[in-house]
């Protein structure tokens, strides 16, 4: 899962914990701060922040092994399924935007803003990678604009950089381009059961 349905993930947990006002925005800013940190949750961020993080880390264990992501992943040839999951993760943002609707009755723009008001209020514990994005993700309205190719593109571009892998990203573009409407077809799938874990499962009493 890439940060549009983190965030939108730690929504859906929200509401089935019932969670306060301030433990809501904890655990959204955990939905993006959560790719940033590595290794253990420092003890001295706020409870909120952690139990978020801790979400972001169980959303990412359960699409791991999720049979519908898998089914997309095997849609890319042989010798790029290595990093599918990077590039579906990223396809996912993309139809969840563009199928909002079928999953949620608030406008996207202003779960957007909530959630870059959430993370701007922990924004005192991001590393400086991590500030970096934010402020992208804010001037670009990243979450909100999901559905416009041009910021799947720029995902696939950054994410190749990192693997250093640039010289992929003219075929990659072209298989997500060409496998766009099967894999809509596996989020359809997957998605709904996601949002259903969180009923037997809280955060909050992990950390």
């Amino acid at each position: 899962m890439n940060f549009l349905a983190h965030c939108s993930l730690a929504h859906d947990a929200a509401s089935l914990w019932g969670v306060n006002p301030a433990e809501r925005q904890g655990l959204l800013a955990g939905a993006v701060v959560g790719d940033f940190i590595k290794g253990q949750i420092p003890q001295t961020w706020p409870d909120a922040l952690r139990a978020g993080t801790a979400l972001h880390r169980k959303i990412d264990a359960l699409s791991n092994v999720s049979p519908g992501i898998r089914e997309t992943c095997n849609r890319f040839p042989k010798h790029l399924r290595r990093f599918a999951p990077i590039f579906v993760d990223i396809l996912a943002d993309h139809t969840l935007a563009l199928t909002w609707a079928d999953y949620y009755h608030m406008p996207r723009n202003h779960f957007s803003r909530e959630c870059y008001f959430a993370i701007g209020h922990f924004q005192s514990y991001l590393d400086p990678d991590a500030k970096r994005f934010f402020e992208y993700m804010s001037e670009v309205d990243l979450l909100a604009n999901y559905d416009q190719w041009q910021h799947v593109n720029q995902g696939l571009k950054s994410v190749l950089r990192r693997l250093n892998k640039s010289q992929w990203h003219a075929e990659v573009e072209d298989i997500c381009r060409e496998i766009l409407t099967e894999s809509h077809g596996d989020f359809s799938r997957y998605y709904p059961h996601l949002r259903k874990n969180w009923r037997h499962w809280n955060a909050f009493n992990t950390i």
